[in-house]
This record gives structure tokens, sequence and C-alpha cells, in this order.
């Protein structure tokens, strides 16, 4: 029997982490539903992709509870059905939060529009070598610039900072992701 390879991406670590940061604040995986709070107790990442008629957001479920190698074998497939036009409805409903990353296509930066009714989006760029300051040194370091759109309505920005706060030390930090 042959397996398939997955490589491990990015975009893996990143919605791992993602999903770690999630469950460390429960409150940035809610939903506006009306004038209502839900917040959600299962972490079901969606991940922007890219096609020539737009983007669809293909939904990782319960992402705190999946090993990185899943979690990259799961998105390699969604990925695939996407551009292939093969997915099923129930493969991009019940996101709770999503990540959209463009560090592929070289872009450093960007602001994403968030996906309701969802209460925030994450939104990455390239991950390169930058010159910055450590202890007073100039040194060069691998880094990556990450956003947060969130919907004040549903979660301040107290807490999505502490958010980005946990998902930044989660990266810098890998061993802790399992």
């Amino acid at each position: 029997e042959v397996k398939e390879q997955f490589d491990v991406t990015y975009t893996d670590f990143i919605i791992q982490a993602c999903g770690h940061a999630l469950k460390k604040h429960p409150r940035m995986n809610s939903s506006l539903e009306g004038k209502a709070i839900q917040q959600h107790t299962d972490i079901n990442v969606g991940v922007a992709v890219a096609l020539k008629e737009g983007l669809i957001v293909p939904v990782l479920k319960n992402v705190d509870q999946k090993s990185l190698k899943s979690l990259a074998e799961e998105a390699t497939i969604l990925a695939d059905k996407a551009r292939k036009n093969q997915l099923k409805i129930e493969e991009v409903s019940g996101g709770t939060f999503t990540v959209s990353n463009l560090g592929m296509f070289g872009i450093d930066e960007l602001h994403a529009i968030i996906n309701p009714p969802q209460a925030a989006i994450l939104a990455t760029g390239t991950a390169g070598e930058r010159a910055t300051a450590v202890d007073g040194e100039v040194v060069v370091r691998r880094m990556m610039t990450a956003t947060l759109s969130a919907d004040h309505r549903a979660v301040d920005g107290v807490e999505a900072s502490a958010f980005l706060r946990r998902f930044r030390d989660l990266l810098e930090a890998p061993g802790e992701l399992s």
C-alpha cells in the first residue's frame, strides 16, 4: 500500500497555533447571530483558498484536537478539492474563525475582511528573513506579519491582543504545539 506524502507548510503551523490560541481565548471563537454573541465550543478554522473565480473557505473541524500532520493532510485534501470544485457543503460550513495566508504570493501584510457571522479573521503574510534588534544588536530572523480583524460588537481589543500574543508565542515556540 502506497501512502501519500503530505508536506507541512507555514499555513499548517498557523492553523494549529490558531486552534491552540482560540482554546485559550474562547471569546475569539465566536459569531454574531443577529444581535446575540454565540461562543462556540468547537474550534473550526476556515482557510481561505484562492481560485480563479474568487475565494472559497474550506473548514477544518476541531483544529485544537488534531496533530500537525493530521491538519496538514486535511488542509491539503480540502485545498485540492476546492481547486477541483469538489467541496461538499459540510466542508465549507461551520467555521468559527478564518485564516487567510497570502505569504505564498509574496505578500508581506494584509488586512482581511471578516467572514460573517464570525467575529474575527487572522491574516498572515510572507515568512522571510528580516533584520531586527535583539538585546541591542541587529540580527536576521525569520519573521512574518500577522494582522487580526475583529468585530468589536463580539470581542474587544484587549481580548484580540491577548489572542495575537498567544498566537505569536506559539509560533515562536512550536514545541508547545502538539
